[in-house]
């Protein structure tokens, strides 16, 4: 074990972000038209990652359950949690059950977010810049986040960017907690660590914000030296999170993503998506539901998942989703649109989530189960200058 890898187990993540508050329709029609990079599919733990991301946001209540242990509300059990370095790190802060669970009380659920290479792009070099410098800053290359990202290859029409780090990841698991629950010092300069959650609760914060529709996901690829002390691994991860937006000759609009996996449950059998079980190649179309006619399709990416822009598509109409490779039976679904005011209105519509999943049977029959697709709750937002 590293030398400072005990009590960088319960290292505290950082997180930051930035969003364009007030423009003009000339700011926005000048950059319209501008695209997005591209880059390799998403690992197996960075489309597990992704997962449990979307099953914080549908659930966040729920999410809390499953990363730690209560005896009663607001009272720790032993242990913590079953994760041996979220409790660790629970434990070091002091983290107060009854205030971790007030403050997840008043979460409200958030639609799901869609991967995106440009945004993994970003993420990975800055998480090897972390290692290369041995920090853990939002600022070691000096640029603003919004450029971080359009050097990744994001639009430059984009709306929202957030950002999260954590240089000392155990695990998917331990970083996904790190920054749902933020764990850290909550008593700022003050001796002690408070109730042991960073305040605000900024990577809670920007995980749950409704108004981000995009998420790559960077661990390093290079070599952790062993003389770091700061950036230790064995995930160096950042997550940058961003919304962009088209114009489509009379309207400013961000599009829904249809996001989800298709696995098959072998390696767990936990009902959820696992490491290893994602089905790669699997066609995913989309038909309006009254017309049969196709209006969107894809595969799934090496890791099992699939990310389908919705463009085009509107409020107010059934859809249908098929995955026809599968033969599972298809899932219907709405799109939810409102107004978000960047200083012009630019239509919003929430992402869509689905997940289809194959439960092998005993004798090697395949018994195919369907997990529900859902257009998750939203929340109105508003911005002026």
């Amino acid at each position: 074990m590293h030398p400072a890898a005990l009590p960088c187990l319960a290292g505290c993540p950082f997180a930051f972000r930035t969003w364009l508050r007030s423009f003009g329709a000339c700011v926005l029609l000048c950059a319209a038209g501008q695209g997005t990079g591209s880059a390799a599919d998403p690992t197996a733990d960075q489309q597990y990652w992704l997962e449990l991301t979307n099953r914080f946001r549908s659930a966040p209540q729920a999410e809390l359950e499953k990363l730690v242990n209560f005896s009663s509300p607001g009272v720790w059990d032993t242990p913590q949690s079953n994760d041996a370095s979220i409790a660790f790190a629970l434990n070091y802060f002091g983290t107060s059950a009854a205030d971790l669970l007030s403050q997840f009380s008043t979460l409200t659920a958030a639609p799901p977010v869609a991967w995106s290479s440009a945004l993994n792009v970003s993420a990975s070099a800055y998480s090897n810049l972390m290692v290369t410098m041995d920090q853990q800053s939002h600022t070691l290359d000096g640029l603003t986040l919004d450029q971080r990202i359009q050097n990744g290859g994001y639009s430059s029409t984009w709306l929202e960017a957030g950002e999260n780090l954590f240089a000392s990841t155990q695990s998917v698991i331990h970083g996904h907690g790190a920054f749902v629950i933020d764990w850290g010092d909550g008593n700022g300069a003050s001796p002690g660590f408070g109730n042991g959650i960073q305040s605000p609760a900024g990577h809670r914060d920007v995980l749950i914000d409704p108004v981000f529709k995009e998420i790559g996901i960077g661990f390093q690829s290079i070599a952790i030296p062993g003389t770091n002390t700061v950036a230790i691994g064995p995930y160096v991860a950042t997550q940058h999170l961003a919304t962009q937006y088209r114009f489509d000759g009379v309207n400013f609009v961000a599009d829904a993503i249809l996001t989800g996996s298709v696995y098959q449950d072998t390696i767990a059998a936990d009902l959820f998506y696992t490491p290893g079980e994602g089905l790669a190649g699997m066609a995913i179309n989309v038909y309006n539901d009254v017309s049969g006619i196709l209006v969107a399709s894809g595969f799934s990416n090496s890791a099992g998942g699939f990310n389908i822009t919705l463009d085009g598509l509107t409020d107010g109409v059934v859809y249908r989703v098929e995955a026809p490779d599968t033969g599972l039976a298809a899932q219907t679904f709405t799109l939810d649109a409102r107004i978000e005011d960047y200083g012009v209105p630019v239509i919003f519509y929430d992402n869509v989530y689905s997940s289809f999943m194959v439960v092998p049977e005993p004798g090697g029959m395949l018994l195919c189960l369907v997990a529900a697709l859902h257009a998750l709750a939203r929340r109105s937002r508003h911005r002026h200058s």
